[in-house]
């Protein structure tokens, strides 16, 4: 789609970076900048095979290499896909259609499950659709509040206007993306549909991690906000988390079994990233941009 400019940030990402390429390349993405924090696969060496793909190097973090990427577009519309995630052709063309309002500054994707052959991504897979059925209630269109750029259609010039990612953020830079919009009143839009297929985590202990690192980036922000958040998933209606679950149970049984455990581990995990996270930091620069 001319007029937007695709960006990946990457860290060894071989096993699906020709799959992330080749779906914004189907989508005719005029620009792709690739932006690498110094792989040690192949990732870099299989961008390199697509003549139209512009690669910066050697950006640590992926809040960094995501607004390096943005700042580099010369488009106006700025696609953010993460490099382990690709899109349906014609998805762009699709988001590109929910940005008409001016107080409209993104929009982005519900995420579906790209290898639910896996038992623990098949897990997360039922952990997201509960919230999703919880967040759209048969809507097509919501207001996102996480995850905003696994896949997001955003416009340049309202990046420049809250100076983009803070970059001092190792993690959940995204959350605080939607924080800095939110404060400008600017709004950012989730679609039902299309959706992004994202590859979820495959062994435990990247599960663990990746949960970990999500809380500390939230109880970060949580702390820089002066506020704290609660529990990942509320209980404080059970009839009604019951039957969101139980909805989920007639789709996916199996996993249904399962999920007790597995939200018990995750939560665990964000938790016990959560609270380091709101611990003072001495010589916090978060907040910085």
């Amino acid at each position: 789609m001319k007029g937007v400019s695709a960006v990946l940030a990457t860290k060894n990402n071989e096993k699906t970076i020709d799959q992330a390429l080749h779906s914004v390349i189907v989508n005719g993405c005029e620009e792709i900048i690739l932006v690498d924090g110094n792989s040690t696969d192949r990732t870099v060496d299989k961008a390199s095979k697509y003549p139209n793909v512009k690669i910066i190097r050697g950006i640590h973090g992926i809040g960094k290499g995501k607004d390096i990427g943005w700042r580099s577009a010369k488009n106006e519309l700025v696609l953010f896909l993460d490099a382990d995630a690709y899109i349906d052709k014609d998805t762009v063309h699709k988001l590109a259609l929910c940005l008409g309002n001016s107080d409209v500054a993104g929009v982005s994707c519900r995420v579906s499950c790209a290898n639910k052959n896996r038992l623990l991504p098949r897990l997360k897979d039922f952990y997201f659709q509960q919230i999703y059925d919880k967040q759209f209630q048969g809507s097509h269109v919501i207001e996102s509040d996480a995850d905003p750029t696994i896949c997001g259609l955003f416009k340049k010039s309202l990046l420049e206007s809250i100076e983009g990612f803070d970059v001092s953020y190792p993690y959940a830079e995204d959350l605080k993306l939607l924080q800095k919009f939110q404060k400008r009143k600017l709004r950012v839009l989730m679609t039902y549909d299309p959706v992004v297929y994202h590859y979820h985590r495959e062994t435990s202990s990247g599960v663990y991690v990746q949960h970990y690192c999500h809380g500390y980036g939230k109880g970060l922000l949580d702390y820089e906000l002066g506020c704290e958040t609660n529990k990942t998933i509320s209980f404080s209606n059970m009839v009604e988390y019951v039957n969101r679950i139980t909805r989920q149970a007639t789709k996916d049984l199996f996993a249904f079994i399962l999920y007790p455990a597995y939200l018990v581990f995750i939560e665990f995990a964000f938790r016990l990233g959560y609270n380091r996270g709101l611990r003072p930091i001495e010589n916090n620069q978060l907040g910085s941009n």
